[in-house]
């Protein structure tokens, strides 16, 4: 008889849940968007309330169009954003309603604070990033901005240990990859680091339960929690990871002969290495890699495909109308305008970095910039200009990875570029090297999923996961004169970056 594993991938744009047979087949999914705010320039916030209320409705309604018997559901995993804090008071209620999203940077504001508890040195070589590499500061920063929220946290939860503990784990247990997102962890040892927690001022706060085993079980689906999600009472409820783990891992980042990247709403560029090794420079993220035994140089982009969408929202009114009208991706459309230009966007340059720059030179000031305008722009350049320039960025980042690692044979992509040949191809033309795109859609869910089967024991490790329900279902290959064309417009990107990074903001 079928058995049937649940990824629930609870992502920053909304949350979608997936049904897989155990060969990693998609057999339902759902889907439901929820807003972030932004009080102040620069700041990002999420409802929690929100987030919790479509978590749920996804659930039953992935399970309702799975057509399948729900007691044939094994087990349920979370893939989940990363360093976004919720903060639980001694009741385990939450004490802020809206948590600081990933994106946000009022972060900053504390730099100097947090610089006078620990050089940039000592905090790399213990956690694997930098003062800044993700929204911890805003510990800091409540501390001293809303310090009356502060006195009533007793815990900090990731999004992970968050919502396994709403769907009914024991305590609050999560992976060492959204851990690492709290900037408290040794990822050397994968343990809490005593230093660390002085420096966030954190010696007396609950963090969350650091599970190394992959999929472990840590509950069961009660009938209250059934009746929410529709899943089978007994269900077991198992550890998952962060999203971007669990994507790297749904399209076979296991090991080092391919690079896995993420572009979404964020851009993430991933290598496997055997050893934590640290890059001098300070740059490059080093993480556990969850159940592979191994770890992860991680460098990413803080906006990615969020470029793409602020162009969507805010130069292409028309599009998005025009696409209800077909009742098509308004995505689509876009693209398709895109292809109307040519390699080089006809001398425009983007500068894709809404938020900030994290690739080889951070800067957290840096902003997105359109370099090249005439009046021959056309709105085709423009468009085909930003999807250049978040390749360039994830270009730059690999080149920089690859410094630390082997080189890669190719690039396995998921999240919401796969659903472009005409982007696909432009990542090919662009890293020169074969793009290849998974069976699976949904890398993160069934990542998720993966874990899950490992957890109740479909799969015997992780690896065995991998190979049963990850298939390369085609692949993209470079064009030799589209490879010269963007060769010499990414030398006009670097010239662009480092002339504006530093210099202008």
């Amino acid at each position: 008889m079928v058995k049937y594993l649940v990824g629930i991938d609870e992502g920053t744009t909304g949350t979608k849940v997936c049904i897989f047979d155990t060969e990693g087949h998609l057999v339902s999914s759902a889907y439901e968007e929820y807003p972030s705010y932004y009080p102040m320039p620069g700041y990002v916030e999420q409802d929690i309330a929100q987030i919790r209320d479509v978590f749920f409705d996804v659930c039953k309604k992935a399970v309702a169009k799975a057509s399948v018997d729900p007691a044939d559901i094994l087990a349920v995993s979370l893939s989940s954003q990363g360093a976004a804090m919720i903060l639980l008071d001694e009741n385990g209620n939450v004490v802020r309603n809206r948590m600081i999203g990933w994106q946000d940077l009022r972060n900053i504001e504390v730099h100097d604070d947090i610089h006078s508890r620990i050089s940039d040195e000592e905090h790399y070589a213990i956690e694997g990033s930098c003062v800044g590499g993700f929204n911890t500061g805003v510990l800091v920063w409540l501390q001293k901005y809303e310090p009356e929220t502060w006195k009533k946290v007793r815990r900090i939860a990731t999004n992970q240990d968050y919502f396994l503990h709403q769907l009914g784990a024991k305590g609050y247990p999560c992976d060492i990859a959204s851990t690492h997102r709290i900037s408290m962890l040794d990822v050397d040892k994968n343990e809490w680091s005593a230093t660390l927690r002085k420096v966030y001022g954190c010696e007396n706060i609950e963090l969350p339960e650091v599970v190394t085993e992959p999929g472990k079980v840590v509950g069961e689906i009660s009938a209250e929690i059934a009746e929410k999600t529709g899943l089978p009472v007994g269900c077991k409820i198992c550890v998952g990871a962060q999203d971007v783990n669990c994507s790297s891992y749904g399209v076979g980042g296991t090991n080092d002969d391919v690079a896995t990247m993420v572009v979404g709403t964020f851009g993430g560029s991933y290598v496997v290495v055997d050893k934590p090794v640290r890059d001098p420079n300070k740059t490059i993220l080093v993480k556990g890699n969850q159940g592979m035994g191994n770890w992860q140089l991680e460098a990413f982009s803080h906006t990615a495909a969020s470029a793409f969408r602020w162009f969507r929202d805010k130069l292409c009114s028309l599009e998005v109308a025009t696409s209800k009208l077909m009742g098509v991706d308004p995505y689509s459309l876009m693209t398709e305008i895109a292809e109307n230009s040519v390699p080089g966007s006809n001398g425009v340059t983007a500068l894709t970095c809404l938020q900030g720059s994290h690739g080889r030179k951070v800067n957290d000031a840096m902003r997105g910039t359109f370099l090249g305008i005439t009046l021959g722009t056309e709105k085709a350049d423009l468009a085909h200009a930003v999807l250049e320039g978040i390749c360039y960025e994830m270009y730059d980042i690999l080149l920089m990875q690859e410094a630390f690692a082997k080189p890669v044979r190719a690039v396995r992509l998921s999240g919401g570029v796969t659903k472009s040949p005409m982007w696909c191809q432009m990542f090919a033309d662009i890293m020169n090297r074969s793009i290849e795109l998974c069976e699976s859609p949904e890398a993160g869910a069934l990542g998720a999923a993966m874990y899950a089967g490992v957890g109740v024991g479909v799969y015997k490790d992780c690896f065995e996961a991998a190979d049963k329900c990850v298939r390369v279902k085609e692949s993209y290959e470079p064009i030799p004169e589209n490879v010269k064309a963007y060769k010499k417009a990414f030398e006009r990107w670097n010239a662009a970056f480092d002339a504006l990074n530093g210099n202008f903001y």
